[in-house]
């Protein structure tokens, strides 16, 4: 079946000229008056050149043809045709890139990270294999049998990236025996606030200070004869504490300044192989910035790197003292409150010490409560 086209033709008495062309068989699929000397015809586009002859010898003006339908897109697929293959090209590779791992991401596996790494290159499980080669289930049970002690193992497909997720076990605490004989003693250095014997008999009292390993609470009581026997001593010693973290920060800095050069280099990289047309420049120190942008998306594993550097020229500055002073402290009480975790503080403060005139060290200090007695021998 012929494709179809649509034209105008201009002229007096345009019906006339449609009863010729029927008479020597040309056919129309559309006939639309639009104004009163002009008809919107479509037509077969073997019957086109036909009636444009007929309607010049006549005395009609007739426009060019425009194709429609599948001619039209037919055309167009012509014409796009570079655009095309290299589609066509762009979901072969997505197809082709699906079929493999690009990534394996272990998460959340704390102290068994390197152990579940390990056990996956063992495995012959690493970015490049087919993805058919990975049975998921079957993964996580290996893991689970070779991790017992983690609650469980979660193994899934994110993208072209294997994912797999522990959930460690929390192992359940030591139960103290109430059975044999021992004295409670000083796990650190501390000074004694408060002495709560449920078993056995102090051996210290608030306000004394005691060093480590010194028998807080003795294993032994006095029957009502006054016979002493031995217990497991059993208690609690709290004692006052002080942690100090330091932090040293210094006075002077480097600053940088841009000398006005600048080089972008852009990098096309792959899982396979990366291609950079530009060399890096010479500078002798420079600011680098990076940055990748995707050129499939996460389906397809291309990306486009882009990095500018910049020559800078650096010299030595001194910096605001208060400034050093600030960021010291920042970083000081940052540090005790990490240790001071769980703790049951009484107090906090700061000291600030200038060292050789280039450095400042700030030292932060907190009084804590603490449970300092175990059990010793």
């Amino acid at each position: 079946m012929s494709g179809q086209v649509q034209f105008r033709v201009k002229g007096l008495s345009a019906e006339k000229l449609l009863n010729a062309a029927r008479q020597q068989s040309i056919s129309f699929t559309r006939v639309k008056r639009e104004k009163s000397r002009s008809l919107l015809l479509r037509c077969a586009q073997k019957d086109y050149e036909a009636f444009s002859a007929l309607a010049r010898e006549k005395g009609f003006e007739v426009s060019a043809a425009q194709p429609v339908g599948f001619l039209r897109l037919e055309k167009q697929l012509a014409k796009r045709i570079g655009l095309w293959a290299g589609a066509l090209a762009a979901v072969g590779l997505l197809i082709w890139a699906l079929g493999y791992v690009w990534e394996v991401r272990v998460e959340n596996a704390g102290a068994y990270l390197g152990e579940v790494k390990t056990f996956l290159n063992e495995l012959g499980i690493h970015p490049g294999i087919r993805r058919s080669g990975v049975h998921l289930s079957d993964l996580r049970a290996k893991l689970e049998w070779r991790l017992p002690k983690v609650k469980w193992v979660r193994a899934e497909w994110q993208g072209v990236s294997l994912v797999v997720r522990l959930e460690e076990g929390v192992p359940p605490p030591d139960v103290a025996s109430n059975e044999g004989t021992g004295n409670i003693v000083a796990a650190s250095d501390g000074l004694i606030q408060r002495v709560t014997a449920y078993a056995g008999t102090p051996a210290v009292k608030a306000g004394d200070f005691v060093k480590t390993g010194q028998t807080l609470i003795r294993g032994e009581e006095r029957g009502k004869d006054g016979t002493a026997h031995p217990v497991q001593a059993r208690g609690e010693v709290i004692a006052r504490q002080w942690i100090s973290v330091s932090a040293r920060v210094p006075t002077m800095e480097t600053a940088s300044e841009p000398t006005g050069r600048k080089t972008v280099l852009r990098v096309i990289d792959t899982p396979f192989f990366s291609w950079q047309r530009e060399k890096e420049p010479d500078y002798l120190t420079s600011d680098r910035e990076k940055e990748t942008l995707p050129l499939g998306g996460v389906w397809l594993p291309v990306w486009v790197v882009r990095e500018t550097f910049t020559e800078v020229s650096l010299h030595p500055r001194r910096r605001d003292v208060e400034e050093a002073k600030r960021e010291g402290a920042q970083a000081a009480i940052f540090a005790l409150n990490q240790a001071l975790i769980n703790e049951e503080t009484v107090d906090k403060w700061m000291k600030f010490d200038m060292i050789e005139g280039d450095t400042i060290t700030v030292t932060a200090t907190a009084e804590i409560l603490r449970d300092i007695g175990r059990r010793g021998q």
